[in-house]
C-alpha cells in the first residue's frame, strides 16, 4: 500500500528561537545528542504552524481539516561514522487536531 498524497495549505509559520544554557539542554537530550553551541549558547525554539484544508489529493479543500501545531525544537550535534552531524531534536509536539494526535505521523503501509 502506498502512502497517499496529502494536500493543504500552510497558513502560518512562526519560528521563535532563543538561547539556552547548554547544561540545561544536556539534561533533556538523549544519547548520542549534545547541544549545538552558537557563541557558547545552546539554541532551542518553538515552531508554530497553522495548517488548513489538509486532505487526500482527491478531495476538495472544503472537506479538508485544519489544525494549530507546535513543535519544540533543540539544535543538536552528534558523531556518526567519524563525522559530526547537525540536526534538530524535537522533544515535544502539540496539536489542536485529534486526528493528528491519533495518527501521530504513523500512517505507513
Amino acid at each position: 500500500m502506498q502512502i497517499p498524497v496529502i494536500r493543504g495549505l500552510i497558513d502560518r509559520r512562526i519560528l521563535v528561537n532563543f538561547r539556552v544554557d547548554p547544561e540545561a539542554l544536556t539534561t533533556i537530550l538523549p544519547a548520542p545528542f549534545r547541544p549545538k553551541l552558537v557563541k557558547g549558547n545552546g539554541m532551542a525554539g518553538v515552531c508554530l504552524i497553522r495548517l488548513k484544508g489538509i486532505r487526500p489529493r482527491f478531495l476538495p479543500a472544503l472537506l479538508g481539516l485544519s489544525s494549530e501545531n507546535a513543535a519544540h525544537r533543540i539544535a543538536v550535534e552528534w558523531d556518526q561514522d567519524g563525522e559530526t552531524k547537525e540536526g534538530v531534536f524535537i522533544p515535544r509536539r502539540d496539536t489542536s487536531s485529534r486526528l493528528n494526535t491519533l495518527l501521530g505521523g504513523r500512517f505507513v503501509s
